[in-house]
């Protein structure tokens, strides 16, 4: 939350009377300690990515990441929970950086280890497109809310000659 927008828009209807707290002892409510917030929308908290299980035990699940540490295993404390007998019980974690708006991937010491686009890490950043194998399931990193999504390149050569 924003505090000095909160603030200026908190002074701005004080000072119109909508909104008298009685902190100095003056006004209706003296001695009440209520005040009344507007909550700001921030359309930044909403998900962007989503993981779709393309291959293993969980095909076809989907998870949408929320802006937050999301751990990825087969306890039932997980976020996201797999079924894969060669995932850990705690085997991965997408930190979110909000500052950047990304999530970084990285492996919890698991034994089958952790591989983005077919290439083990220790950690990275994760990108829509992308895929994530962890035993022997694969999410793929999917966009939301992508008006018009690119098509891919072979799609388009095949769209050009008709």
């Amino acid at each position: 939350m924003n505090i000095n927008k909160w603030v200026l828009s908190w002074r701005k209807r004080k000072k119109q009377g909508q909104a008298e707290v009685g902190t100095n002892g003056h006004g209706p409510m003296a001695g009440d300690e209520t005040k009344v917030f507007a909550r700001i929308k921030d359309r930044s908290a909403a998900p962007s990515l989503a993981l779709v299980v393309t291959k293993g035990p969980d095909a076809g699940r989907e998870f949408l990441l929320a802006p937050m540490n999301v751990k990825i295993g087969r306890q039932a404390q997980s976020h996201i929970q797999l079924k894969d007998p060669k995932v850990s019980r705690e085997h991965a974690v997408l930190q979110y950086y909000g500052k950047k708006r990304a999530f970084l991937l990285k492996d919890l010491g698991s034994t089958n280890g952790t591989f983005y686009n077919n290439r083990r890490v220790t950690s990275t950043f994760i990108a829509p497109g992308a895929e994530i194998r962890l035993g022997e399931s694969v999410l793929k990193v999917m966009a939301l809310g992508e008006k018009n999504p690119p098509e891919p390149a072979e799609e388009l050569r095949l769209n050009e000659g008709k």
